[in-house]
């Protein structure tokens, strides 16, 4: 079974620690499918990595706006498909020109609109805790679907483990990533490619 790189962050500040460290790593042509379920912290995840490339305005969820446009050290297109039906209405959001190479694409439920993802793009998957205990807790696997993904992800790695251990010097565990298999998929809603008879 495929395993993927793992970490556990234990709160909201991890998670934007995490997203800050792979920023440095992209680059135009990157594609990020974040994928998890509402309130997993795929925004708080794009919220560390757009600040560390520099936006500097408020970052939040495009559920709604369904595509929201930064301007950092490169351009962001943030996409969130969760509230489309089919693949088509992605196509006429203009997805296409998106992809183009010319911004770093994130993209919230990607895993509905696989068919449409380059085949060299980086899967993010993140789940929360069921401990009531633990409400902060986030599991996150790591993806790559090309080599160069996986250079990124050593780089990123190193980086977040000096990253989250200066913001907890207390709590420092050494190495804290790791492989794991990949999560099965959940139900989601999202697009399809044809309305269903």
């Amino acid at each position: 079974m495929h395993k993927a790189l793992a970490l556990t962050t234990l709160s909201p500040e991890e998670t934007r620690i995490v997203g800050a460290a792979l920023a440095p790593t992209l680059l135009p042509g990157d594609v990020v499918s974040l994928s998890g379920d509402l309130g997993a912290g795929k925004t708080a995840f794009v919220q560390g990595l757009a600040a560390a490339m520099g936006v500097t305005r408020q970052v939040t969820s495009p559920t709604f706006t369904i595509v929201h446009e930064y301007e950092g050290r490169y351009p962001i297109v943030h996409l969130d498909v969760y509230r489309l039906d089919f693949f088509q209405e992605v196509l006429d959001l203009g997805f296409e020109e998106y992809m183009d190479g010319g911004s770093i694409v994130l993209v919230e439920w990607g895993e509905a609109i696989a068919p449409l993802l380059p085949s060299r793009h980086l899967e993010v998957f993140i789940l929360g805790s069921t401990d009531p205990e633990e409400v902060e807790e986030r599991r996150f696997f790591f993806n790559p679907k090309s080599d160069d993904w996986v250079l990124k992800l050593e780089a990123m790695r190193t980086t977040a483990e000096a990253l989250l251990d200066a913001a907890s010097p207390n709590q420092s565990t050494g190495e804290r990533f790791g492989y794991a298999p990949l999560p099965r998929s959940r139900e989601h809603r999202g697009p399809r490619a044809a309305e269903e008879e």
